[in-house]
């Protein structure tokens, strides 16, 4: 039985470090924490070769659109400070009402 599914893999929100094993474990639809566990023993397994994995996969898999990791928050408030503001237009002030001081006399 084939289904057609329009997922794609991408970093995830559900992330420790980079996000690599929590979008992996969404597009394998895993949980997340079995996913990190078994990377780790086969990471201890590996003498470190996992860490080079992780690492190359870390590149490689984009983030997705709605992202907001760390660097993802640097670089959209570095394009808000570099983007021209826009004006906010006249405010007004209701139900004031504005008396004078007394005048005190010496």
């Amino acid at each position: 039985m084939k289904t057609k599914s329009n997922r794609k893999l991408t970093k995830s929100n559900n992330r420790v470090f980079a996000g690599v094993l929590g979008g992996i474990a969404e597009y394998l639809q895993w949980n997340a924490n079995v996913l990190r566990v078994l990377f780790v023993l086969l990471t201890i397994a590996s003498h470190g070769a996992g860490i080079l994995v992780y690492l190359l996969l870390m590149t490689i898999i984009p983030s997705k659109p709605e992202n907001t990791g760390f660097f993802e928050q640097m670089r959209h408030a570095s394009s808000q400070a570099n983007s021209p503001q826009q004006p906010q237009g006249r405010k007004s002030i209701h139900n004031v009402r504005e008396e004078d001081e007394p005048r005190h006399q010496d």
